[in-house]
């Protein structure tokens, strides 16, 4: 079963440059979530349950230079972990929330320094 976690608002699309003339939603299936079990299993465990409020709230977010995909970065300043939803849009127009993972400080860092990642505030 589907269901629609957020969308990719129009902060988004301008803070990133995007070519979308609107908003899209972004969807979380079944297939998508098994994946970030095998792949991620303890950084779902913890944060699987947030990805509504990453997605809805981030701290960053990015594009990813080698993907293309959008990157919505939280931190989580209690564990001082920076946990990554990327989402990407499929032939058909959809766009699926692909992965969730924890990121380090360091990488994080290189993201806004070469500038794939901007601030949201």
């Amino acid at each position: 079963m589907s269901r629609q976690i957020g969308k990719v608002n129009k902060k988004v699309i301008q803070l990133l440059g995007l070519k979308y003339e609107k908003e899209l939603p972004i969807i979380l299936g079944e297939t998508n979530i098994e994946h970030m079990k095998r792949q991620h299993k303890e950084d779902y465990e913890k944060y699987g349950q947030d990805i509504d409020n990453i997605i809805k709230n981030p701290t960053y977010v990015a594009r990813n230079p080698n993907q293309g995909s959008i990157e919505y970065i939280k931190e989580y300043k209690i564990n001082n972990e920076f946990v990554l939803v990327a989402v990407r849009i499929t032939n058909k127009g959809t766009i699926f929330a692909k992965t969730l993972f924890t990121m380090t400080e360091r990488k994080k860092n290189i993201y806004l320094n070469n500038g794939y990642a901007k601030k949201y505030e």
